[in-house]
């Protein structure tokens, strides 16, 4: 199995839709699925993944040929199984039972170690470029959360109890856990996010509400089809995927390149405004097209 890398991450495709002053080139370090031992570098006991060399020091690599100018980090939702937590509630869905009772739990449990590791992985960057010849304010390290893949239970297209929810839209989801997930687990995720980052100083980006109204399933969007992607009549997500129609399984719940045009929209303006905490969002007034996405201060 290869490491799966897309092309289309926001951090790749960020000066096509908002240059950075000073940045000509951009290099994508991440891996689909890899967690915070696969950033860390060997020297602070990291681990290869699916081939790649652990992020930091791949990292360390760059730093000594190029000037890096800013690292985008985001990490944690593996750490804290998303994904299986995903496929959990999908697999209760067929058999007409509720997931969040019994993951709740548990990712609260999981979330305050998950904070250390994610702290652990920011100071072995800090240490990292600092053995490169950076000082801490040579280039900007911005944190950034995770937005949700799926809207709340009201504002699916179908009724949770409609197979179709599963077998066209791809979005196998009770109501009650689509609820969970949208407004309680993501927000968790991005609070422990931006708590590291205040701990730590660095920049933060939250994009738990930036793609809202285009995700799986939601009432108005429609899903990607065969006659070509339209970012503002479409969904920013990929639906859940289990015969491998849009991509790999792997690739399933992740934001599109409609999706990832948007993040890139507002790194690129966390890159030119001043240091700070921000909030990703789109310009009500921009027709959900992802090229004018706005910054906020978060709250």
């Amino acid at each position: 199995m290869r490491c799966a890398s897309a092309t289309q991450r926001s951090m790749h495709i960020r000066g096509q839709v908002h240059p950075l002053p000073g940045i000509d080139q951009r290099v994508n370090l991440a891996c689909s699925g890899a967690e915070t031992v696969n950033v860390l570098s060997t020297a602070a006991g990291g681990q290869p993944h699916l081939g790649e060399a652990p992020q930091t020091d791949r990292l360390a690599a760059v730093a000594r040929t190029a000037r890096v100018r800013l690292i985008a980090l985001s990490i944690g939702g593996n750490d804290l199984g998303f994904g299986a937590i995903i496929g959990d509630c999908a697999y209760d869905w067929y058999f007409r039972r509720l997931c969040w009772k019994k993951q709740a739990p548990v990712v609260e449990q999981k979330l305050p170690g998950v904070r250390a590791k994610v702290t652990a992985v920011v100071d072995d960057i800090r240490a990292t470029m600092r053995a490169a010849g950076y000082a801490d304010g040579d280039y900007r390290l911005v944190l950034q959360s995770y937005p949700s893949p799926i809207p709340g239970g009201e504002s699916f297209r179908l009724n949770q109890n409609d197979s179709d929810r599963m077998f066209k839209d791809g979005c196998p989801f009770n109501d009650r856990d689509a609820d969970w997930a949208a407004y309680t687990l993501v927000p968790r995720i991005g609070d422990m996010v931006e708590a590291v980052a205040g701990a730590r100083g660095t920049d933060y980006l939250d994009l738990r509400d930036a793609l809202a109204g285009h995700e799986v399933c939601a009432l108005g969007p429609e899903q990607v089809g065969q006659t070509g992607p339209d970012a503002r009549r479409h969904e920013w997500f990929r639906f859940l995927d289990r015969v491998n129609t849009q991509g790999t399984l792997e690739e399933s719940m992740h934001p599109n390149a409609h999706g990832q045009r948007a993040m890139a929209v507002c790194l690129g303006l966390v890159g030119a405004a001043a240091p700070g905490r921000y909030a990703c969002t789109q310009d009500w007034f921009g027709d959900g097209d992802p090229s004018r996405m706005r910054i906020r201060q978060a709250v």
